[in-house]
């Protein structure tokens, strides 16, 4: 079969395409969209080619191809094959400049990807991990950019996250801001891993074991998690199914993930719906708790206290909808006070602009706390079903019946009221530390010569607060270890200054 023959029969999808001289050799890899149509124009009569090209069509003589689903995949596939067999006409045609690879700073504790043209596999930034050589550059950014979307991974290149702001990358939604610890180092390094899987061309794997993992979540009813790992899935799967081509098949059937992954959604959704039938059911409430609302405080020794709200719908978190609060009216240790502030500051907002107020109100507390709820919401009129639990022994607590009430302990109405007591405290807790980290960032002690960043955290870490070193003694603040008489000297003169700025000389 001659090599007009050969093209004549080339599928009119994706894929990469290799050309091979008398030897058998490769002497060009490329990849296309659509491989009748790439491979065609090599030989149309009617294009103009570089003398380069018209040299390496004379030495064709055999045209092979593997199909693929999507032009993203093709590239990955494409980068493997010039690696492996090294083409004489991809190795001769960069025109001085050197292929694009995507590097991943692998020893950083939270990796970036990307784009790179020179491989240094040990920099001074420390060891990294290179996928490569591209041929096209601008769809090697593509890539990059989309990688970054779906895993979250920070695109800056800050040194020092500890000390970092929370960026605009985050807040939409295209990175998960380790900065600000809204992200583990285990996890982040995990979707690294999946990231490397992608680029290795074990896209199979990837989605397996994400769908593996989707379902784990699912099974142990951490719904949140089941559906980040969905939309995930999701992603994923459309980078890389191009258009109608799904990568997951079994026993001849497509689209088999897509609907695991809403089979998942759809357990999900019943499953949060039953709990809250069994809320209703259980706690004898009036109206299906449809929408639910919970309440939690934190501080440390009243110092630098927040409240947090969160909300769930249909036994599902609205994350868009949580709100935080910093403590604006109550001085000194007093949870209480706090809960009742938070409490009376979220309903006349809900009632001052017309909003859908919640079908149960949730306090992570005993008795005390859901009294101090149930007197602002008396304050403001307002009849809404209350309940508090309290940690101990799981009790929850109605205004109206004086004896706690036991659920079950197997029971998907205690389950779901532990999840969003759980959530609510994990947001508060979350948000307090922002605090902190910002206050031991941008405090007076800054202004203090030789108060560097390790004796500010140890000073914050002893007295809590400015205020509490304001009011130490010279003597106590000596007594820390690595500070001493003339340490503690100049603070006390600094901190107790009215005005700042003094200079040392």
């Amino acid at each position: 079969m001659d090599i007009k023959s050969k093209i004549s029969k080339l599928p009119e999808t994706s894929g990469v395409y290799f050309f091979k001289d008398k030897r058998g050799k490769v002497i060009y890899v490329g990849k296309a969209n659509c491989l009748k149509s790439r491979v065609s124009s090599y030989f149309s009569s009617s294009s103009q080619q570089s003398p380069k090209i018209n040299k390496m069509i004379k030495e064709i003589v055999n045209v092979e191809y593997i199909p693929t689903s999507s032009e993203i995949e093709a590239l990955i596939l494409e980068s493997k094959m010039i690696k492996s067999n090294s083409p004489y006409y991809n190795t001769q045609s960069k025109d001085d400049k050197s292929y694009p690879y995507i590097k991943i700073t692998i020893e950083k504790e939270f990796p970036q990807i990307l784009f790179y043209r020179k491989i240094n596999r040990k920099t001074k930034e420390g060891k990294a991990l290179y996928f490569g050589p591209f041929v096209d550059s601008n769809a090697t950014r593509v890539v990059i950019k989309l990688l970054r979307q779906v895993f979250k991974i920070r695109g800056c290149r800050k040194k020092d996250l500890k000390n970092a702001k929370i960026c605009l990358d985050y807040q939409i939604g295209l990175c998960s801001a380790p900065c600000a610890n809204m992200i583990g180092k285990i996890e982040y390094r995990k979707r690294i891993k999946e990231i490397c899987l992608f680029l290795a061309g074990k896209q199979k794997k990837l989605l397996n074991d994400l769908y593996r993992e989707m379902k784990e979540a699912s099974h142990n009813l951490n719904y949140e998690k089941a559906a980040k790992v969905r939309d995930r899935i999701k992603s994923i799967e459309t980078i890389l199914k191009g258009q109608e081509i799904n990568l997951f098949r079994k026993n001849n059937k497509n689209d088999y993930l897509l609907k695991k992954i809403e089979e998942v959604e759809e357990d999900e959704i019943k499953k949060g719906q039953k709990a809250v039938i069994d809320l209703k059911v259980k706690l004898n409430l009036k109206k299906m708790p449809e929408r639910i609302e919970a309440f939690d405080i934190s501080n440390i020794q009243g110092k630098l206290s927040v409240g947090s709200l969160v909300v769930f719908e249909e036994g599902r978190p609205k994350k868009e909808d949580y709100r935080r609060f910093r403590i604006k009216r109550v001085k000194g240790i007093d949870d209480y006070a706090m809960l009742q502030e938070v409490t009376e500051r979220r309903y006349k907002r809900l009632l001052s602009e017309g909003k859908r107020l919640p079908d149960l109100v949730l306090v992570d507390g005993g008795k005390g706390q859901l009294s101090e709820v149930k007197k602002i919401l008396d304050s403001l009129n307002l009849k809404l079903p209350i309940i508090s639990i309290a940690k101990k022994e799981e009790e929850i607590f109605k205004p109206e019946v004086h004896k706690p009430i036991i659920l079950p302990s197997n029971s998907e109405a205690l389950f779901l009221v532990q999840r969003i007591r759980d959530e609510a405290h994990r947001f508060a807790v979350t948000y307090h530390r922002r605090i902190r980290s910002k206050e031991l960032r941008n405090s007076k002690l800054d202004l203090i010569p030789g108060i560097g960043a390790k004796r500010k955290r140890l000073l914050l870490e002893h007295f809590k607060s400015i205020e509490e070193i304001k009011n130490a003694s010279k003597v106590d603040i000596s007594k820390i270890p690595g500070f001493g008489d003339k340490i503690a000297e100049k603070i006390k003169t600094v901190i107790n200054a009215p005005v700042f700025g003094i200079m040392w000389y």
